[in-house]
C-alpha cells in the first residue's frame, strides 16, 4: 500500500526536467534495428520513429549519476536481461518523447536506492500489463552533469566499457574518449532546428549570444550542447538551444518564442533557464516595428545588435539573420533588412546636401545680380560720370 501511494505521488509529481545523458533505452524488440557503433548518436528523425512505434513511454529521471555497475539496481539489471536495450552516449535528446507521444510519463527518482530500483521495475511492469508486453519504451537518464563516462559492467549488451589491449606489444592503445574528434569552435553562432513540415528554423549570429545580468555579470554562451530543437505550442513555436556555462558546467537553456499571424512571423521573446529550473528569466523582443519579423517564406536580417531585455537581464545577439516556419532548413530565403532607406546617416546626408544646394542657389542669385559696365571712356568723348545709384 505504501509503495502504491508513493508511485501515485510520483505520477502526479512528474516533472519536465532537463534530462541528460548517457541514456539507456529498453523494452521493445524494435530497438535492435537502431543499434549503432560506440559513440554514434541517433538523429532527430530516428528518435521520432522510435517514439512513434511505442504505445507508451516512461522516462526515469535519476537525480544522481550512478552507473548500473554500482550494484544499486539489482532488480532493474535482472529485468533488463529479458529486454532489448539501446545505449545513447549523447548528452541530450534532440526530441523529448513528450512532444511526440501523448502516452508519456516522466518520473523523478528520489529516495534510497532500493526504492528507486523498485519504482523503475514496478512502474515498467505495470505499464506492460496495461499496454502489452513489448509495447512500452523505458528511458533512463539523469539530471546531473557527468564529467566522465560511466564504467558499466563488461560483457553486457548495454555496457560502455574502456577496454585495454591484453597483448604486450609496443603499439599504444587509445580509449573511446581519446578517439572522439575534437570540436572546432567557430566564431559565429548558427542554430539549425528541424521539425515537422513548416516548423523548421534557422538562426545565425556573427558572434556568440551574451547574457548580461543587472548585477554586472556577463555570460558568453559559446559552448552549445546537443542539437537545437523545435517545441510547438498552442500559441507559439519555440526554438530550444542549450549551452554549458564555461568551467562551472551548469546548463543554460534558451527558448526563443515566435508567433505566426496574418501571413507574417514575428519574434516574441526568449526564456533563459538555468540548470533544472522549471521557470527562468523571460526576456522580451524589441517592440514593433523594431521586432524581428518577415513574411512567411522570407528571412529577417539586421546588422545592428538584437537585444532581448527585461528588468533582470538582457540577451544580445550581434548581426543576426533568422527565419521561422521553414519546410527546409538548408539555407535562408531572401531577407527583410531592418535597415531601411530612411536611416539616420541617410537623413543626415540628405540634409547636408539640401543645405549645400540652398547655399549654391543663393550664391548663383547674388552673382546674377551683379551689374557690369556697359560704357567706356575714349579720347573723343567726354569724361564718364558714375553716380552712387549706378
Amino acid at each position: 500500500m505504501r509503495h502504491g501511494l508513493q508511485l501515485l505521488l510520483l505520477y502526479l509529481y512528474s516533472v519536465q526536467a532537463n534530462l541528460e545523458g548517457p541514456f539507456l533505452f529498453f523494452g521493445p524488440k524494435s530497438l535492435e534495428k537502431y543499434k549503432r557503433p560506440a559513440l554514434k548518436y541517433l538523429d532527430q528523425d530516428e528518435l521520432m520513429r522510435i517514439y512513434g512505434e511505442q504505445a507508451a513511454i516512461v522516462v526515469f529521471n535519476n537525480q544522481d549519476s550512478v552507473p548500473l555497475s554500482s550494484g544499486y539496481f539489482p532488480r532493474l539489471r535482472k529485468m533488463l536481461e529479458r529486454q532489448s536495450t539501446l545505449v545513447l552516449p549523447q548528452d541530450f535528446l534532440d526530441v523529448h518523447p513528450d512532444y511526440i507521444s501523448n502516452e508519456t510519463q516522466v518520473l523523478t527518482l528520489q529516495g534510497p536506492w532500493s526504492e528507486r530500483d523498485a519504482q523503475m521495475t514496478e512502474t515498467f511492469a505495470r505499464l506492460q500489463d496495461i499496454y502489452g508486453t513489448g509495447r512500452v519504451l523505458g528511458i533512463l537518464g539523469n539530471s546531473v552533469s557527468q564529467s566522465q563516462s560511466a564504467d558499466y559492467i563488461d560483457g553486457e549488451p548495454w555496457a560502455r566499457v574502456r577496454r585495454q589491449a591484453q597483448n604486450e606489444s609496443a603499439s599504444s592503445t587509445t580509449s573511446p574518449e581519446d578517439e572522439r574528434p575534437s570540436k572546432v569552435m567557430q566564431k559565429f553562432a548558427l542554430y539549425n532546428a528541424t521539425g515537422p513540415p513548416g516548423k523548421g528554423a534557422l538562426l545565425y549570429s556573427s558572434g556568440w549570444p551574451e547574457l548580461r545580468r543587472t548585477n554586472g555579470t556577463t555570460i558568453r554562451l559559446s559552448t552549445p550542447v546537443g542539437e537545437p530543437t523545435i517545441k510547438p505550442t498552442r500559441l507559439y513555436t519555440i526554438m530550444v538551444v542549450r549551452f554549458v556555462d564555461g568551467d562551472s558546467r551548469d546548463k543554460i537553456t534558451l527558448e526563443f518564442s515566435f508567433k505566426q499571424s496574418g501571413g507574417w512571423w514575428t519574434a516574441v521573446g526568449v526564456e533563459v533557464r538555468f540548470g533544472l529550473e522549471t521557470t527562468g528569466i523571460s526576456l522580451k523582443a524589441p517592440s514593433p516595428p523594431d521586432a524581428p519579423s518577415a513574411v512567411l517564406g522570407k528571412s529577417y536580417h539586421c546588422s545592428l545588435p538584437l537585444v532581448y531585455s527585461s528588468e533582470d537581464a538582457t540577451l544580445v545577439l550581434p548581426d543576426v539573420q533568422m527565419q521561422m516556419f521553414m519546410d527546409s532548413t538548408e539555407k535562408f530565403a531572401d531577407a527583410f533588412d531592418c535597415i531601411g532607406f530612411t536611416t539616420v546617416p541617410i537623413w543626415s546626408g540628405i540634409m547636408v546636401s539640401f543645405i549645400m544646394l540652398v547655399g549654391l542657389g543663393i550664391s548663383l542669385t547674388m552673382i546674377m545680380e551683379i551689374k557690369t559696365m556697359d560704357r567706356f571712356e575714349n579720347n573723343r568723348s567726354k569724361q564718364l560720370t558714375i553716380t552712387v545709384s549706378e
